[in-house]
């Protein structure tokens, strides 16, 4: 393959890189929770590498562009580590127990792991491989940018161009919608109600009831966790302050699984709620941790949020309004 179809492969990795940093310094939130979500080894998942992870990202974009020779290959072959480790991630967290949000693009590109992920993440390593055999001919890609020359394979590497936009834009798949009798919808600033879904649920001790009918006599603060994910702990931990905190209302855990099958069940007031059939998790498209906030009044009151921080943050807004009223 000509030497100037292949510098198309670093010049991509070096946007789609570039593009990735800026996501994840715009939503520094959703990567710390996606490093904990996908599990990354604790040395590689302090607060440290997270911040640093985007500016790594910018510097090897900067140096697949610039650098030629020796460095120029170990800026290619450190791209084909760090794509290969991704591609590892999604492989691995597409097979957990409960759905994950890769968040690899930052803002740009949200979404949860899906095999459109992988064939996105596999691509990007593919084109790595390439910049990998376009580093060893010498020239920079600057360089030979400059030489000009442009035969007819840039139009393949332009093709190449438009399939990467499209795995790393599209590859997460189209963004869940909530039900249409639940949906939250925010116009002008402004929080609209919907009424409370009659969706069937089971209660830790076994007994079914819908969210409706649960929520008819005091406002439910649902908080949806999984015993299998990790960022869900601390916020498991919080629940039992949480009802010391709020008395006015049921701080209840809800759970992807049949009272009998989880060890999260709890039969002493206020019970666990169970979403075995997974009605309620799709109705709001919820993932773990998360929360929804049902009215007394037959409205949803509050979320659905997600997200470790989210959650303790709309307790604390919950609380607030509580104490305002009362004041």
């Amino acid at each position: 393959m000509p030497t100037d179809a292949l510098v198309l492969a670093p010049a991509i990795l070096a946007v789609v890189l570039f593009v990735s940093a800026v996501g994840k310094l715009r939503s520094p939130r959703a990567s710390a929770e996606a490093f904990r979500d996908l599990r990354v080894p604790a040395l590689l998942s302090g607060h440290g590498a997270v911040r640093g992870l985007p500016w790594a990202e910018i510097a090897l974009a900067v140096a697949l562009v610039l650098l030629g020779g020796r460095p120029g290959v170990l800026a290619s072959v450190a791209t084909l580590v760090l794509f290969t480790a991704y591609l590892w991630l999604v492989v691995r967290g597409l097979g957990f127990d409960v759905p994950v949000d890769c968040a690899c693009f930052g803002e740009f590109a949200p979404g949860r792991i899906t095999r459109g992920t992988v064939v996105r993440n596999a691509w990007l390593v593919a084109l790595a491989v390439l910049a990998v055999v376009a580093s060893t001919q010498g020239s920079s890609v600057a360089t030979r940018l400059a030489d000009g020359g442009a035969p007819w394979w840039w139009v393949a590497g332009a093709v190449a161009a438009a399939v990467t936009v499209r795995l790393v834009v599209g590859g997460s798949g189209p963004a869940a919608e909530l039900d249409e009798q639940a949906a939250l919808v925010e116009e002008e600033g402004e929080y609209l109600r919907v009424r409370t879904p009659a969706l069937p649920v089971t209660l830790g001790d076994g007994s079914t009831t819908t969210l409706r009918r649960l929520s008819e006599t005091r406002p439910q603060l649902l908080v949806y966790v999984s015993e299998t994910c990790g960022s869900c702990r601390e916020v498991i931990d919080a629940v039992p302050g949480w009802r010391e905190q709020l008395p006015q209302l049921d701080v209840r855990i809800l759970v992807r699984a049949d009272p009998e099958s989880s060890g999260l069940a709890s039969t002493q007031e206020p019970l666990s709620v169970h979403d075995a059939e997974g009605l309620v998790y799709e109705t709001f498209d919820l993932r773990t941790p998360g929360a929804v906030l049902l009215g007394a009044d037959g409205l949803l009151a509050g979320g659905p949020v997600i997200g470790s921080l989210a959650v303790p943050e709309f307790v604390d807004d919950v609380r607030a309004e509580l104490v305002e009223a009362v004041g």
